[in-house]
């Protein structure tokens, strides 16, 4: 069985405000900011991303436990513009994070000024609860989903 792609390497996020989301990631959900990172001037840059004199800062982020990444990304040129990210939207796009306990996570973000698009909630399968997970928002709106798993999700 030939697999095309290796592995996932990482995901990326267009953000408005770089320190702001690295905050929000870092301080909140607890991943490990590993560099932020300009990029200017390089035409590899221009030729992958289709734009002329990409001006960036990148935000690169680690889980501990493992191998994800998180890149957060901030255009000064092109300047970024936002768009509506409701989920419905074609090209809308989550991140989901397994997490030990979701309405604590959820408490600490609105505690923090954060919202959600509806507090958590119990996923029952066949009678009994196999989950609770809520769609956070993150700094931009983003939908960040956080899920407790009590089974095997999965294959439920």
């Amino acid at each position: 069985h030939n697999m095309t792609i290796n592995r996932c390497h990482h995901h990326g996020f267009t953000v408005s405000d770089l320190d702001r989301s690295v905050a929000f990631y870092r301080d909140l959900l607890g991943l490990e900011l590993v560099r932020i990172s300009p990029r200017r001037n390089l035409p590899e840059y221009d030729h992958i991303l289709g734009y002329e004199n990409v001006a960036l800062t990148v935000g690169l982020l680690r889980h501990p436990a493992d191998e994800f990444l998180l890149e957060l990304i901030q255009y000064e040129n092109p300047q970024g513009t936002t768009r509506d990210l409701q989920n419905a939207f074609v090209g809308a796009s989550h991140l989901a994070f397994e997490v030990s306990d979701v309405q604590q996570i959820y408490d600490k973000l609105i505690a923090a000024g954060f919202g959600a698009i509806n507090p958590p909630i119990d996923i029952e399968r066949d009678g009994s609860v196999v989950a609770r997970a809520v769609y956070a928002l993150d700094p931009d709106g983003i939908s960040i989903e956080l899920f407790q798993e009590f089974g095997d999700v999965v294959n439920s």
